[in-house]
């Protein structure tokens, strides 16, 4: 019995030296680990981006072959995820929360109740390919036996990065080149707006959530107006108050052939007309920056112009029904005097 006793104190005794311990290790896991994919950029880019493809390369996945992943409406791009479920994943969900091609892709991966880390994605041209590095970074917390785990995690991570990135590159040769994506700035002038009757539903999102958040308000404001009985006049679009890489505070809108009452949390609006800097965009969604960007150029060009609202994204083209992202275009309008 001393025998047993001595050796249950002493196990006791290294609990607590390793709980002491992890009091003093790290409170966040960073990982980074870098690879030259002998592929060009958006041929790498695309195998990240694209979600489905993660079928072909994912470390997670030949770890856990009975997991089950379920896809979101969204195929790529921001806004894009998955969920999973495993006997040896556990649960959780990837989103795609800011994308930038083909240079870097940055997602969160949802723990649930052991919260979220982030994972970006980085592609630079490098001499024989593509450098790509994959980097994952989590918060711990106070927690000694949380922080042992980030230790142990680490290396694990390490390897199964490696493997990933060995998976792209092993089958890069097959790939085949495409186009890369590209928005072309059809137009900016200055034109006469006219009025504009419209309901809206005020909201914020994240990059992550913009997406669903815009088909959710116009599926609201769908209905409101069904209710009242008035036609829609015209193309969706969103007020934008504020943007960041993490929040925007919009309205989304639709416009109306004539004024509607509030209903909940639709309320009628009224745009007055007026002048405005458009710029007519075509292309993919996640390069419409550059449409801003060209009306920002243009208003600093022409300092006899003042701002005298907020801007907004009118979307003429469904992306839906037009799967050439070449074909869709939205229309930034800046109000001005």
């Amino acid at each position: 019995m001393k025998v047993l006793k001595t050796i249950g104190l002493s196990l006791l005794g290294l609990i607590v030296v390793l709980l002491i311990i992890g009091f003093f290790l790290p409170s966040t896991t960073h990982v980074e680990r870098s690879m030259i994919i002998k592929a060009s950029p958006p041929l790498v880019f695309e195998q990240v981006n694209v979600l489905k493809n993660w079928e072909k390369w994912s470390p997670w996945r030949e770890m856990d072959p009975e997991m089950k992943v379920t896809y979101g409406e969204q195929a790529s791009g921001m806004g894009a995820w998955y969920s999973w479920t495993g006997p040896k994943s556990g649960e959780g969900k990837l989103t795609l929360t800011s994308v930038k091609p083909y240079s870097q892709i940055m997602s969160d991966l949802d723990f649930g109740e052991m919260g979220i880390a982030k994972c970006d994605y980085l592609f630079e041209p490098a001499e024989g390919g593509t450098k790509m590095t994959w980097i994952f970074d989590s918060e711990l917390g106070g927690n000694p036996v949380s922080r042992w785990m980030g230790i142990l995690m680490k290396g694990m991570l390490e390897s199964q990065f490696d493997a990933g990135m060995n998976k792209i590159n092993s089958y890069a040769g097959e790939l085949k080149e495409m186009p890369a994506a590209s928005g072309r700035i059809e137009s900016v002038e200055v034109k006469d707006m006219p009025e504009v009757n419209y309901m809206f539903v005020h909201d914020t999102a994240s990059l992550a959530t913009i997406g669903p958040k815009l088909g959710e308000g116009f599926g609201k404001i769908g209905e409101a107006a069904g209710m009242q009985d008035i036609a829609i006049n015209g193309a969706p679009f969103a007020i934008y108050y504020s943007e960041s890489t993490t929040n925007f505070d919009m309205d989304v809108c639709m416009p109306l052939e004539r004024t509607g009452k509030d209903a909940g949390v639709v309320k009628s609006g009224k745009i007055p007309a007026g002048k405005a800097v458009v710029v007519d965009y075509y292309g993919a969604y996640e390069l419409t920056g550059n449409a801003h960007e060209a009306a920002a150029k243009y208003l600093s060009e022409h300092p006899e112009l003042t701002m005298t609202g907020a801007p907004r994204e009118e979307y003429v083209t469904d992306p839906e029904t037009e799967k050439n992202p070449d074909n869709v275009l939205t229309r930034v309008i800046y109000p001005v005097k």
